[in-house]
């Protein structure tokens, strides 16, 4: 008497079996969104001859800046953009001569990347990214002295600037200040501003 309660039993099974497993597979080969990052590199300091022209999207962030600190002036030295998904890593290195403090011919270099983008809600149910880790970092050519032969030349030595931030949090397509660098000047500072949109 009960082997037809069995059956039934053994079929429902079976049928949502076959569901977990046809699930599984349609998540396996789903694939991922993917995302643009734009790293804008921002000047802030106190001369007003080193003018550059900021994008529209940064003028909430010039305003927080001001803000918050007494520079005077702020310019744009470079903008990155890079596509990633969720499991991808950006790794990017290269020159960076916007960063020229004068105009000699030393050569300035730039390495960033992040890793471990995660899309998700706060509890407000306001779109989040999430990193697991981003860095940042540029050698900047930095005159020690003068050579004892008389000849004038320089000696310059590479110094690594950085910062290096794990796992954090901003707003989807909103330009978010991440992180801040110093330079060999005393009257000028270095912010990282971040934005992550999906494509």
């Amino acid at each position: 008497m009960n082997k037809p309660k069995f059956f039934v039993f053994a079929l429902l099974f079976l049928f949502g079996l076959t569901n977990v497993f046809a699930q599984t597979e349609q998540e396996k080969n789903q694939i991922e969104p993917s995302y643009e990052v734009v790293l804008h590199v921002v000047v802030a300091s106190d001369n007003s001859t080193e003018k550059g022209k900021l994008p529209p999207q940064l003028s909430s962030v010039v305003g927080k800046l001001k803000n918050d600190y007494s520079y005077s002036n702020y310019s744009l030295a470079a903008t990155f953009l890079e596509r990633i998904s969720a499991s991808g890593i950006i790794g990017h290195t290269g020159i960076l001569n916007q960063l020229k403090q004068t105009n000699d011919e030393k050569i300035y270099f730039s390495d960033w990347g992040l890793t471990g983008l995660k899309a998700g809600k706060d509890e407000k149910g306001k779109n989040l990214i999430q990193f697991q880790t981003f860095n940042f970092g540029a050698k900047v050519p930095v005159v020690t002295a003068i050579n004892g032969k008389g000849d004038g030349v320089e000696v310059v030595n590479y110094e690594n600037i950085g910062v290096r931030i794990t796992r954090f949090n901003l707003p989807e397509n909103t330009p978010t200040i991440i992180g801040s660098l110093s330079t060999q000047k005393t009257d000028e500072f270095i912010f990282l501003v971040l934005t992550v949109r999906p494509v």
